[in-house]
């Protein structure tokens, strides 16, 4: 029995570890929108000119082995599963494409080496 809990449990945490990172942090707390359809979900790398609630941050460090189009879908899988209109790039080290950055943030690690991460805040326009 013991050595079946250690072998689940080693399992869990190779799983874990594997799996890539998505995360999702709302601001003030709470989420607050009604799932959207993923197709619909734009992704910006400039802010737009339309009025907007910003309502949370999504960061992902995608596998190494993984595409382009690919990452872009779970990101905006994430987006529409939270709600949101849009998703604002602000931080790409991955492909280092041109993102908008309104504070400059670099997320170093320890090491000195920058961190393979794609972070984006979710937005929704403003309904007249």
């Amino acid at each position: 029995m013991l050595k079946k809990f250690i072998a689940l449990f080693v399992l869990a945490l190779l799983a874990a570890a594997c799996a890539p990172a998505l995360r999702v942090h709302y601001f003030g707390g709470k989420p607050g929108y009604p799932p959207t359809a993923a197709e619909s979900v734009d992704l910006l790398r400039a802010e737009p000119r339309r009025p907007y609630v910003a309502f949370a941050e999504i960061s992902y460090e995608p596998p190494r082995r993984m595409g382009r189009r690919e990452v872009e879908w779970k990101l905006r899988s994430k987006g529409a599963a939270i709600g949101a209109d849009a998703l604002i790039i602000e931080t790409d080290s991955v492909y280092r494409d041109g993102v908008y950055r309104p504070n400059r943030v670099r997320r170093v690690r320890r090491d000195g080496t920058l961190d393979r991460v794609i972070v984006a805040v979710a937005i929704r326009y403003r309904r007249r």
